[in-house]
């Protein structure tokens, strides 16, 4: 009936590098996720070692 509403489907091409950005960007988002808390540990890391003491 009324076809204008639908989209057209993109070229391959188009389509393509399309998903090859989105691709890139989830893999960014993967990296900086995975690497945040070997950031964060090595930022925050406190000289000395902590020591446990059993005083009873």
């Amino acid at each position: 009936m009324f076809l204008g509403g639908l989209p057209r489907r993109p070229d391959k091409a188009v389509a393509y590098s399309q998903l090859k950005q989105h691709l890139t960007i989830l893999g960014v988002w993967i990296a900086a996720i995975r690497a945040a808390p070997f950031v964060l540990h090595i930022l925050t890391k406190e000289s000395g070692s902590m020591d446990l003491s059993l005083d009873d």
